[in-house]
């Protein structure tokens, strides 16, 4: 693997337990590891990248989503929910294959490429799928098998057979950007057989368990209704969560119910834009939840209900939305907004020791964003540069894109597969799929 300098950064991000912004700094990448930070005038390396006039960060962390959905972006908007599932989504997942979501994850990769995200939580079909183009587009994937049993033994017993399948899958391809992650769906399509079949497998394998819990607040009340309790207290009394557990969306919850969270170790993946897309009515409690010691990052769900993959575009939203919500400016700062799509989103996947961070030890993660640009002038120093990424900053800033000490994109040119061909192959393919 060649050695990488980052050399005369602007500015950079380091998001280190100080929170360090370093001036006219560069970066010295080993074995896809990052070795020093700080002047390194003297050192050499087989690549270098002259980083004036940049903003560097660690790279964005998605911390749900569903990457081949991309092929539906558009499809099936300004719907209700069940009409929307119903009536388009699920129909025209019958019809997907492994070639279509090949392509829709490579599509997905591109825009993350693209929008600075270097690292991401999936859950869908066709995984092995999803993983080949994963690979072959350099990113960083925990990538889980949609997990449906509808409360069917016999269809439990296929669902198990398949994330089997998955895990050896994972094992075999021996690629450490990759991981396997349990993909239970939800407490509502599946059986608690199911859900601490899960736990256990995700334990025992030290895996990610992904699961939506508390979207919305027909959820919270069909459970009320069926099992007298809330969706966080079922999971509770059967023995569900876990400390592996990484749950998406959690809006509709209550106190007890984020104490029930915090005591199980359960990270929580916030989607504030395909939220306010459902229009459920509900704001998930990041105060409360900070509060009680949750470690939460931000995921952008699938591009079939937000309907991008953009973490600076979900950045803003979060910030906003809850400032909204609550009525006060300082509830939700830049500083820990860019916390919960870097080093936050690294602790709710377990794996802030690796990633999250601009820091010795740590791998190599990084992209750069051009700070020469009419939305992100004039500078006025490191104390406003954080909330310039979070207010000011768009996913066209950015301009490089490394993953492991490998670059992905330069100059806003993808290098590891060709977006020309990705985006004329994927048009076709959601054409054959809506019939058109």
């Amino acid at each position: 693997m060649p050695s990488l300098i980052i050399r005369n950064a602007d500015w950079i991000v380091t998001q280190n337990q100080e929170r360090d912004v370093l001036r006219n700094s560069s970066i010295f990448i080993r074995d896809g590891i990052i070795r020093e930070i700080g002047k390194t005038g003297s050192s050499s390396a087989d690549v270098e990248i002259d980083a004036k006039g940049k903003i560097v960060l660690p790279g964005l962390i998605n911390a749900h989503t569903h990457l081949s959905m991309t092929l539906f972006r558009g499809f099936a908007d300004d719907m209700q929910l069940q009409d929307w599932l119903q009536k388009k989504i699920w129909p025209l997942e019958a019809k997907l294959t492994d070639e279509a979501c090949y392509l829709g994850a490579l599509l997905g990769s591109a825009e993350m490429i693209m929008s600075g995200t270097t690292s991401f939580v999936d859950m869908y079909f066709h995984m092995e799928h999803v993983a080949k183009a994963v690979a072959e587009s350099g990113l960083r994937g925990f990538l889980s098998y949609g997990v449906i049993d509808l409360f069917d033994p016999a269809k439990a017993k296929s669902e198990q057979d398949n994330t089997r399948k998955f895990f050896d899958y994972v094992q075999k391809l021996d690629n450490s950007r990759i991981k396997f992650a349990l993909g239970p769906h939800a407490p509502y399509t599946c059986s608690a057989e199911m859900l601490l079949w899960a736990k256990n497998f995700a334990e025992k394998n030290r895996a990610i368990l992904h699961i939506h819990i508390a979207e919305t607040r027909r959820e919270q009340a069909d459970f009320q209704k069926q099992h007298g309790m809330r969706v966080v207290e079922y999971l509770d009394k059967i023995g569900a969560l876990s400390k592996n557990m990484l749950a998406a969306h959690c809006v509709w919850l209550t106190k007890s119910e984020v104490g029930l969270l915090a005591k199980a170790g359960v990270g929580v993946a916030h989607c504030p834009v395909s939220n306010m897309k459902l229009a459920s009515g509900g704001v998930a409690p990041l105060p409360e939840m900070f509060e009680s010691g949750i470690a939460v990052g931000l995921g952008t769900d699938g591009a079939s209900s937000n309907n991008t993959l953009d973490m600076f575009e979900t950045m803003k939203v979060c910030a906003l939305l809850h400032k909204a919500h609550r009525w006060d400016p300082t509830i939700l700062n830049a500083q820990k907004t860019l916390d919960l799509a870097t080093i936050e989103g690294a602790r709710a996947l377990g794996v802030e020791d690796e990633i999250g961070s601009v820091e010795v030890g740590k791998r190599a993660d990084i992209i750069l964003l051009n700070s020469k640009a009419p939305n992100l002038a004039p500078l006025h120093g490191k104390d406003t540069v954080i909330s310039d990424m979070v207010y000011s900053a768009s996913s066209a800033n950015v301009d490089t894109t490394i993953v492991d000490g490998h670059v992905l994109m330069q100059n806003r040119e993808i290098r590891t597969f060709s977006l020309e061909k990705t985006l004329s192959e994927t048009q076709e393919m959601a054409l054959r799929l809506v019939g058109a």
